[in-house]
């Protein structure tokens, strides 16, 4: 009788560990499907996304001259965030730093924010002004999915996020940026 309460404790403790770890590997595997479809898809390389358009000649010289000014500014304006980041920190740092001082640096890293973004809406806007209209429908669309991910609902939801070396978000690691890589990406 003794043996077979045992058996039954033991069979009882077998399902309970089993459903567990049932459960928590269920439960892993929601959390990462839920991940993967909120992150957008990796960013379609340039020289990718130029082929995919199917280039022409005169688009190709005018598309490839955007490029260096166009990364001239936007490095221009992340050494002077990071500046104004580091300005920010020395004040918080502080002790006795009035709140007034810290507003208005806030402020002035957000105009810094404001500007990157005209820059890469300028930049976008020129790349887009020198394609076709079959052209720029592949290329709406591509940064619609970039900007917006999969789902296509910009600013809504979990899913919206920049990625590094194109304009938004804070710099990447030393080695990260354009002028860091031997080519940029920019049709030939």
């Amino acid at each position: 009788m003794k043996r077979n309460w045992l058996l039954y404790l033991v069979i009882f403790s077998l399902a309970l560990n089993l459903g567990t770890i049932g459960t928590f590997a269920y439960l892993r595997a929601q959390d990462q499907k839920e991940r993967a479809s909120s992150h957008p898809p990796p960013p379609l390389p340039m020289r990718a996304l130029w082929q995919e358009l199917n280039l022409n000649k005169s688009q190709r010289q005018a598309l490839r001259s955007l490029g260096p000014q166009h990364h001239r500014r936007v490095l221009k304006i992340r050494r002077e965030l990071a500046q104004k980041r580091q300005e920010l920190f020395n004040l918080i740092q502080g002790k006795d730093t009035p709140v007034s001082a810290i507003r208005a640096k806030v402020r002035g890293i957000s105009a810094l924010q404001g500007s990157l973004e005209q820059e890469m809406v300028r930049f976008l806007l020129a790349l887009k002004n020198n394609l076709n209209p079959q052209q720029q429908a592949v290329f709406l669309s591509r940064l619609q999915t970039r900007l917006c991910g999969s789902r296509g609902a910009c600013g809504m939801g979990p899913g919206f996020r920049g990625h590094r070396g194109h304009g938004m978000g804070p710099p990447g690691p030393p080695g990260s940026g354009p002028r860091d890589r031997p080519h940029l990406g920019y049709p030939r």
